[in-house]
């Protein structure tokens, strides 16, 4: 009988004083034998620290930060992976619940398949712990697609994985460049990074999790125009991590099957295959901040005489391709290029992103009226500095 591995479970909180002792319960009453429990204070400045430190287990490793550095999960997941012991690891937030035998099912999902990354589905409940009915797998994606679908979502910036229902191997993780800068999307660029540097990927239909639904959390309704401007940032942060890994050739074959260059590829290549990605999604990603760092990777690589010289006779590319691709596929940087808004969905719905396109209005007029006000001096041959 295979003997089963420590598990670490990882809570970080920040005045969760409501949710947290819920949280810290349902992790000690797991039937699962061999628990881990990091417990990290963000500096909360309400009664959550003592609410952790009601528990006297020795299963749980209290930490404390001195000072909020304001929302990032993966900041926090490198202090915790400095403590960690488990062969496998579990995030779970302040304000979710997990199932009594929630690490036993991941376990089982992990050990069957072999896989560097699992989600069970889970749950949604309100703020008392009602259940509403639904689950992450029923209502927003299956569990049953092949890994280049999810993978696909990912990178196009969809989150089609239950956050909740994580269970991660920690070698794994310990192998991935994490964004420590962003907060929306730092989950996502975990789990893109993770497969596409090769990690097996798992999902069982059991539900291990309750995700809570309430009013102060980080992704509720009332934050979206929030939510949205990190989003415009955060997407160029996740291209350019997803650009800087190591992905594994047959993640890429899979993921672009009819992609000219990937097909082209084979293991001497390795150097190009950064390169190749960055093609491939260019060509297949129409987001604004997918493109534009893209092409900035693309000539970046391309200012590097021996690379461009390969580049050239393996794929027949050349910068010229670049500036092809640029006339024929402008970018428009204005406020209302959100990467996640497309000009269907109302970009100016919340107030902030009204603001934001008035200021883009403003200036795009500003500019106009200065250009023309040059143009008419330069025809009458009295060109001068125009402020």
């Amino acid at each position: 009988m295979t003997k089963k591995p420590l598990i670490t479970v990882f809570t970080s909180y920040y005045n969760d004083e409501a949710f947290l002792a819920e949280a810290i319960e349902s992790v000690l009453a797991q039937n699962y034998p061999h628990v881990e429990y990091i417990l990290l204070n963000h500096a909360s400045t309400d009664s959550s620290r003592a609410v952790a430190h009601r528990f006297n287990d020795p299963r749980i490793k209290h930490l404390d930060l001195p000072q909020n550095d304001g929302a990032s999960g993966n900041r926090l997941l490198l202090h915790a992976l400095s403590h960690a012991n488990g062969e496998y690891m579990k995030l779970l937030s302040a304000d979710d619940i997990l199932e009594p035998n929630a690490l036993e099912k991941l376990w089982d999902a992990a050990q069957q398949n072999q896989a560097d990354l699992v989600f069970g589905d889970v749950a949604f409940v309100d703020e008392k712990n009602k259940p509403l009915g639904k689950t992450f797998f029923n209502t927003i994606y299956p569990p049953n697609l092949p890994t280049s679908a999810y993978l696909t979502e990912l990178l196009r910036g969809a989150s089609c994985f239950p956050y909740a229902g994580n269970l991660i191997k920690t070698s794994a993780l310990r192998q991935v460049p994490l964004d420590t800068v962003s907060v929306q999307l730092a989950d996502m660029g975990l789990w893109a990074a993770l497969l596409l540097q090769g990690g097996k990927l798992a999902l069982t239909k059991e539900t291990v999790a309750h995700y809570r639904l309430h009013k102060n959390q980080m992704c509720s309704t009332k934050n979206l125009d929030i939510i949205a401007l990190r989003s415009l940032g955060e997407h160029a942060l996740f291209y350019q991590q997803i650009l800087k890994l190591s992905p594994a050739l047959s993640v890429l074959k899979e993921l672009f099957p009819k992609d000219a260059f990937i097909s082209q590829l084979t293991e001497e290549d390795a150097d190009l295959f950064s390169f190749a990605l960055a093609h491939a999604l260019m060509q297949q990603i129409s987001k604004p901040a997918c493109r534009l760092v893209c092409r900035l990777h693309i000539a970046s690589v391309l200012n590097e005489p021996p690379l461009a010289a390969r580049i050239e006779k393996k794929f027949n590319f050349t910068i010229k391709d670049v500036r092809e691709e640029i006339l024929q596929h402008p970018i428009l940087l204005t406020p209302l290029a959100y990467p996640l808004i497309s000009p269907t969905d109302k970009p100016m719905r919340y107030p902030r992103l009204r603001q934001a396109g008035r200021w883009g209005v403003r200036c795009g007029l500003r500019c106009f009226l200065r250009l023309k006000k040059w143009l008419t001096h330069s025809k009458r041959g009295d060109v001068k500095e125009v402020v």
